[in-house]
């Protein structure tokens, strides 16, 4: 008796270790993907790049001393407003590229720095849930504002934001919003967790996927179940265009993207389409600019000789050194095509 009894002791003190040091790891790898990043270099055109077009920043306080930075791109647009959520470890600005496809359309857009991003309040970015969580506070306030009263609203979410602009009607119905655009969008978190990890190792991934899921419970409670999909059934009245790179290398479109729904929320409202010859983060770019872009990614592949993950500082500066003014004007020219595409779709009664 004694025995089984030290043996439980040691089965508990086994799994309490294993939770301890799993949620040590964890939240070391939770804080450098979700932690504040400072984009001292990029790739893709800045808003001072490109001065003449007017940008008005605002400042959106909530909750206490908690606010948000959104830019105004296109005042003098009347056609609806766009509200463009853009992906994680990334801000408003990171999405100049974007704003600059729907303008051209004859949108006025919306961008914003999420929690944890770019001028906006927050330590890190928290989580999977969170583009979802903010995207909401962002639309209630927009919906507050007489300077939109009479535009339509549709909105655009690439990744992260993606996911937000779907999963967004399960925190609150915003009738206000006509259509939606989201472009290699994942549906649950929990899942994307899942296949994070589970990239370079199912087993690996199955190991520390219950911690995981602990740690976005204790930072989200309830809202860790927030879904893409759960959001597109409750919006009855707003139509969603889902997008999604065929050659996506982060959010497999069979696996945790919403692409993955085709076969179940294909409907007049709700259309899928598969974006050939495009990954993850190239999908909008024009065919000259996506040209250019492959060449700085083959020329990152040397300076990383063959290893995954994130660039030092000292690579990064090499990296980014003949990146100059031009050559990000000349690596963020949007597709137009796929704009008319999307503006077709979102004026469509």
């Amino acid at each position: 008796m004694e025995v089984v009894l030290w043996v439980a002791v040691g089965i508990v003190c086994a799994v309490a270790l294993y939770y301890l040091l799993t949620m040590l790891c964890v939240g070391i790898v939770f804080s450098v993907i979700y932690g504040r990043t400072s984009h001292a270099h990029s790739r893709r055109a800045l808003f001072s790049d490109l001065p003449h077009i007017p940008i008005d920043r605002s400042v959106v306080s909530y909750g206490k001393k908690k606010h948000f930075c959104v830019y105004l791109l296109g005042q003098e647009n009347t056609k609806g407003l766009v509200v463009v959520s853009h992906g994680i470890r990334d801000r408003g600005e990171g999405y100049f590229l974007e704003a600059r496809g729907f303008l051209r359309q004859g949108y006025r857009v919306l961008l914003y720095d999420a929690t944890g991003s770019g001028a906006s309040s927050g330590r890190s970015q928290r989580g999977l849930p969170q583009s979802a969580i903010d995207l909401d506070r962002v639309l209630r306030w927009a919906e507050r504002q007489k300077a939109f009263d009479g535009l339509p609203f549709c909105l655009f979410g690439h990744s992260w934001g993606g996911y937000a602009v779907c999963a967004v009607f399960r925190i609150h119905p915003h009738p206000r919003v006509r259509a939606v655009c989201s472009l290699s969008g994942y549906n649950d978190s929990c899942k994307m967790l899942f296949e994070g990890v589970a990239t370079e190792s199912v087993h690996f991934g199955r190991f520390v996927y219950p911690v995981l899921r602990l740690m976005q419970f204790l930072r989200f409670g309830r809202g860790m179940y927030l879904t893409a999909d759960k959001g597109i059934a409750l919006a009855q009245d707003t139509r969603f265009l889902i997008l999604h790179a065929q050659e996506d290398e982060v959010i497999r479109a069979e696996g945790a993207g919403i692409y993955a729904l085709h076969s179940k929320r294909a409907c007049a409202r709700v259309r899928f389409e598969l974006l050939p010859g495009r990954g993850h983060l190239n999908a909008t770019l024009s065919p000259a600019s996506l040209a250019l872009d492959r060449e700085q990614d083959e020329r990152a592949r040397q300076i990383m000789k063959g290893k995954r993950g994130f660039m030092s500082e000292k690579k990064e500066e090499v990296f980014f050194a003949p990146i100059d003014r031009a050559a990000r004007i000349a690596l963020s020219e949007p597709d137009p095509a796929l704009f008319e595409k999307i503006d077709a779709f979102f004026q469509e009664d």
